[in-house]
């Protein structure tokens, strides 16, 4: 039994740690919030790392994890991991995305409340001995407008909250269908619509180089004058330079947040020093029942992805729902098959990848199929280990083009892969299939017709159809101990070119293929391996 070694860099739930202790194939460390230099001197032994937002796996500590299979993130955000290194090297991503939805939609809500009535300062008031009320004068949420910036699982139940207090609901999301926003009750409208509008506004959105400081001097400029801006997302999504000038000046009338750009926040911080700030230090998550769920949810994620079984929520790889993998995973390895057999086969380095899909089962899933045609495709010239994760990223360091299409029509077949490829003064056209679903065949070679098997050593014989070749190349082959498991053999007429696939069950040294290419009716012989 393989025993995968998992480090685990911060608190997690007790529930979480009971599962690794269950766990019979798993050795585990606690190293809390260890610095970079023992990060890299320790990454080495490990074959999976559990972080929260404060661990940072940078490209310098993938690239010493040379055992590292698995980067689980407990909680949503992934800005604190390097995705495209990470890819590269083939390390799986993983979060949970919605483990902790309804505790910082609360936490959102808890803090648009506090800042517009004053409960921490009036607090803090109260305990100095004070009995302010009027200068603790607050505003409603009733019949005040919200705009809610990414309107994703977070948005979504605050929007659901805000109603409750009769609020209107407006969103800007670019990647939200008209469709869901009506479900919701909750107008979508532009980002500068957005902005003219809302008394509130809450960022609910993930950080992109995009979204990046999106609430700065300029768009603050837009806001209409007394506005209220609440972050429970991330820091980086204001420019707090901007921000802090727009408090001072009055134009928003306050802001709370739960996240900042640098985080601690620093002591020196101008934000601390404003009385119509709420600040509070990432506590959006920080309820036991979300920490009870992300931790319990991130060690059976890595569990299962350690172990083949499933790779849910994982944010780099293009099949992440376990169901959908369990249904397409025979026309992966297809797919695989299809790509080594090109790349043995190919004149020279391969300089474009065409993907065609036809049926049901496989129309609707051409970037996965694509990432399996490419491992297979680089798997034998690459000497670094290829999977669903680094594949693209490797095909396009080698200069190789790929498109995907669907809709071709094939009639023999309900699904069919057909993989197209070209090189310099060449190129190939294979066509796979599924017998009963599960077992993969080859059922065209360019113009060839055939049914072979692509599994195990195989010899790709190019000849002429006339009397006597199968006998001759049998004999040879059995005069060396060779035995043939299997023969198919597609032709384009009596007595012209025909093509064979081979199934041997010992791997045909040199010589003995360059015997068969001195028989007669034989023109050409490759041996692959699948």
């Amino acid at each position: 039994m393989s025993v995968f070694r998992i480090l685990v860099t911060d608190e997690l739930s007790p529930q979480a740690m009971e599962l690794l202790d269950a766990a019979a194939d798993v050795q585990y460390d606690v190293v809390k919030r260890p610095p970079k230099e023992k990060l890299l001197e320790i990454i080495p032994e490990y074959d999976a790392v559990l972080v929260r937002s404060s661990g940072r796996i940078d490209a310098d500590v993938l690239a010493a994890g040379k055992r590292l299979k698995v980067v689980g993130r407990a909680g949503a955000g992934v800005d604190n991991i390097d995705l495209e290194a990470a890819s590269l090297r083939g390390v799986m991503v993983m979060n949970t995305p919605g483990a902790n939805t309804i505790a910082t939609a609360e936490h959102t809500m808890t803090l648009m409340l506090a800042l517009c009535r004053h409960i921490p300062q009036a607090d803090a008031s109260l305990r100095a001995g004070q009995w302010e009320r009027s200068r603790f004068m607050g505003v409603q949420l009733y019949q005040k407008t919200l705009g809610i910036v990414g309107l994703g699982r977070v948005g979504q139940q605050v929007a659901r909250r805000a109603q409750a207090f009769e609020m209107t609901v407006i969103a800007y999301d670019p990647y939200i269908s008209d469709e869901v926003a009506r479900e919701l009750k909750v107008e979508l409208v532009s980002l500068e619509e957005l902005l003219s509008r809302a008394d509130f506004i809450t960022l609910n959105a993930a950080l992109t180089p995009e979204s990046r400081g999106l609430i700065n001097a300029q768009n603050i400029a837009r806001m209409k004058p007394g506005v209220r801006i609440v972050n429970c997302a991330r820091g980086a999504l204001i420019d707090e330079e901007a921000l802090y000038e727009a408090l001072v000046s009055g134009h928003v009338a306050g802001a709370a947040l739960d996240v900042f750009t640098e985080e601690p926040l620093p002591a020196d911080s101008k934000l601390r020093t404003l009385s119509n700030v709420v600040l509070t230090p990432h506590l959006a998550a920080s309820t036991i029942e979300a920490q009870r769920d992300v931790g319990t949810k991130i060690v059976e994620q890595v569990l299962a992805a350690l172990r083949g079984e499933s790779y849910h929520n994982a944010v780099n790889v293009p099949v992440a729902d376990p169901s959908v993998f369990r249904q397409l995973k025979p026309y992966l390895m297809l797919a695989e098959k299809l790509g080594s057999l090109q790349m043995q086969l190919a004149g020279g380095p391969i300089k474009r990848v065409e993907l065609e899909l036809q049926g049901d089962e496989v129309a609707d899933h051409g970037k996965p199929l694509t990432v399996a045609l490419l491992k297979g495709l680089l798997d034998p010239i690459t000497d670094i280990p290829v999977n669903y994760i680094n594949a693209p990223l490797l095909a396009k360091q080698r200069g190789i083009s790929v498109s995907e299409t669907s809709g071709i029509a094939r009639a023999s077949y309900a699904n069919l892969l057909c993989c197209s490829v070209a090189w310099e003064g060449g190129q190939r056209t294979i066509a796979g299939s599924l017998l009963g679903r599960e077992l993969p065949r080859v059922v065209q070679v360019d113009d060839f017709t055939i049914d072979a098997l692509p599994e195990g050593i195989i010899l790709v014989m190019e000849s002429i159809d006339v009397p006597g070749v199968i006998g001759r190349v049998g004999t040879l082959l059995g005069g060396h101990g060779i035995n043939i498991a299997e023969w198919r053999l597609g032709r384009e007429a009596p007595g012209r070119q025909a093509l064979s696939f081979i199934n041997l069950d010992a791997e045909a040294p040199p010589q003995v293929l360059a015997e068969l290419e001195r028989l007669e009716g034989v023109v050409r012989v490759r041996q692959v391996r699948l």
